[in-house]
């Protein structure tokens, strides 16, 4: 009897400390997975990339009127002799020949290289048609000499007489003359050259008046 009641007694203990025993610690959470950005996503980032890249290699080479070429010798240092060239002219009639133009008849040079593409050169051409005109007028022994770099023709010549230009333009469609004879890879570039056929000035990019004036003065000594 009284082991009937210290039993029933010991499993309503059991019972209530059951009841009243705190819950069990649940299991932490795992963290998250890192996910990786959707497909979706990449491609468009590294095409956002790929655009960038390309379109500031574009501005390097276009903006500053540059065309890649692979095929470029040394560029011709001041106090070396010009290299002599024939070229079909732009506008027709007889080719230009550089040394013809110049040391032949005892005259100096102004050698620009330019294209109608080249941003510079729009700016830069109509100054260096103008001022040979003038020369011309009083009479100047200074020779005005163009090539037209890697242009299409019906680019060109609207260029050309649209610019004034009246002096000699050759042609240069292959680069033989401006990137293998001369080492240029970028438009303008203006070498001036002496009465003996010496370079004695270059000047790369836009030329403006008073740099132009000063060479001019420069060439005028030179062949006095």
């Amino acid at each position: 009897m009284h082991g009937g009641r210290r039993l029933h007694q010991a499993l309503t203990e059991a019972g209530t400390a059951a009841a009243n025993a705190p819950p069990p610690e649940s299991p932490p959470t795992p963290p998250a997975a890192v996910r990786r950005p959707p497909r979706r996503l990449r491609s468009l980032a590294i095409g956002v990339i790929i655009a960038a890249a390309l379109a500031a290699f574009l501005f390097l080479v276009l903006g500053t009127g540059s065309k890649p070429d692979s095929s470029s010798g040394p560029v011709v240092g001041v106090g070396s002799v010009a290299p002599d060239f024939t070229l079909p002219a732009l506008l027709g009639g007889a080719p230009v020949n550089l040394d013809a133009l110049g040391k032949d008849r005892n005259r100096p040079v102004v050698l620009n290289f330019f294209a109608s593409w080249c941003t510079p050169c729009q700016k830069e051409t109509p100054l260096l048609a103008q001022t040979a005109k003038a020369e011309q007028a009083k009479g100047s022994t200074v020779q005005f000499v163009g090539v037209d770099v890697a242009d299409q023709p019906s680019n060109a010549v609207p260029f050309v007489q649209q610019s004034g230009i009246i002096y000699p333009v050759g042609a240069d469609t292959t680069l033989q003359v401006t990137s293998t004879l001369y080492g240029l890879d970028g438009q303008p570039n203006t070498f001036f050259i002496d009465a003996s056929g010496t370079v004695v000035g270059h000047v790369i990019g836009a030329l403006t008046q008073p740099q132009l004036d000063q060479w001019l003065h420069r060439l005028a000594g030179a062949s006095g």
